[in-house]
């Protein structure tokens, strides 16, 4: 009886092991995956957040620098797409191995292979400002020509960090989570003209700017040229701020007349430097990884924030009509004002001279604000 219960048990776990289909053997061909996303446009921008246009474009540019190449395997276009699905949803590789019918281990390595590959060319995407006077300047009549020497904006931007318990105390940041404080500059075209990664929540957005200026690369600061800045940095030479106590914020200017010369600058600053947060925001919006805890080393999560800012500046080139700009700037409108921390002084940076002559640019633009201002509603 024993006997035939056991041949009977065995006989049953042979059938279920036939009908059950194998994980991996639904194997898509070499190109089938790549097919599946670009057969039509609405559902390449869902997966890989660009379009046919701007992931062939992409692709090319990695495959001609020879940092990548077809295997047997996989191509290069579905190397590409694994990173680009991978950062673009926070999937796990249990989830992407599943789509996509290939190992964990395959998965794991062409990601890796292709953020390495976006990091060696990196300069290619995050390109210098220019020192001509931004078009989206020249074309304002409310920044131009009080703002012609601004070549963009900078500022810090916390995102998440997975870090262990011994570092928790130091990356934890005051929005209520491990991060990372990403300090970044752009130009008028909401593409990052500087991006450092890396530094811990816990430190302060004017310590993280000493850093910047201290490096062998430092942000670039041509002469005669500013980025705007929020009122949590000190007034530099190169890094021009609004005045702090009168009003800032666009919600809160909205529709309201300036009542001094003070609020007046203040409300045309908030404007032109409000493209840094516009940038921050599309970024997060189209990168979702970026916005969970991530599990990978703490290098390896620098590396990703600094791999999908140069995908952010290919899809800006390739993709300038962009749908997540509607969507922040909607939300932007409704959003209350952040708090802005007071400015750290900057001991090794902020010398005299520095600091009189941002004072000095600030208080000039502000009093040919004014000027104009008053003129055109009729004082003298």
């Amino acid at each position: 009886m024993a006997t035939a219960a056991a041949l009977l048990f065995r006989i049953r776990r042979n059938l279920q092991r036939r009908t059950r289909a194998p994980y991996e053997s639904g194997y898509l061909t070499h190109r089938e995956y790549v097919i599946r996303i670009t057969h039509a446009e609405n559902h390449c921008v869902a997966v890989l957040r660009m379009d046919v246009r701007c992931f062939r474009t992409f692709v090319a540019i990695l495959r001609n620098t020879a940092l990548l190449e077809d295997t047997i395997h996989c191509c290069v276009e579905e190397q590409v797409a694994i990173f680009l699905q991978i950062l673009g949803h926070s999937d796990r590789n249990r989830h992407v191995r599943a789509v996509i019918r290939r190992s964990g281990a395959m998965v794991s390595k062409y990601f890796n292979k292709v953020l390495d590959a976006v990091l060696n060319i990196r300069h290619l995407f995050i390109l210098p400002p220019s020192t001509e006077t931004p078009h989206r300047i020249a074309e304002n009549q409310n920044w131009m020509p009080y703002f012609k020497d601004c070549i963009g904006a900078i500022d810090g931007t916390h995102i998440h960090a997975g870090v262990s318990a011994e570092l928790n105390g130091r990356f934890w940041c005051r929005k209520g989570y491990p991060s990372q404080n990403v300090l970044a500059a752009c130009d008028f075209d909401m593409k990052f003209t500087y991006v450092l990664a890396g530094w811990e929540g816990l430190a302060s957005d004017s310590r993280v700017l000493v850093s910047a200026l201290l490096l062998a690369k430092p942000i670039p600061c041509p002469p005669g040229k500013y980025y705007l800045a929020d009122a949590g940095y000190p007034c530099l030479a190169h890094f021009i701020t609004p005045f702090r106590g009168p009003s800032y914020h666009l919600n809160e200017n909205r529709g309201r007349m300036p009542r001094s010369p003070e609020e007046l600058y203040n409300q045309r600053h908030s404007g032109a430097r409000n493209v840094i947060v516009r940038t921050f925001g599309v970024l997060k919006k189209r990168v979702t990884k970026i916005n969970s805890p991530p599990m990978y080393p703490l290098k390896r999560q620098v590396d990703i924030v600094l791999a999908y800012c140069c995908v952010h500046n290919h899809i800006r080139r390739e993709m300038p009509n962009d749908g997540y700009i509607e969507v922040v700037d909607r939300e932007l409108a409704v959003a209350p004002p952040e708090e802005i921390p007071s400015p750290v002084p900057l001991p090794h940076i902020s010398r005299a001279e520095d600091v009189r002559v941002g004072g000095l640019i600030r208080t000039g633009i502000m009093d040919h604000l004014w000027r104009d201002f008053m003129a055109h509603c009729g004082h003298t």
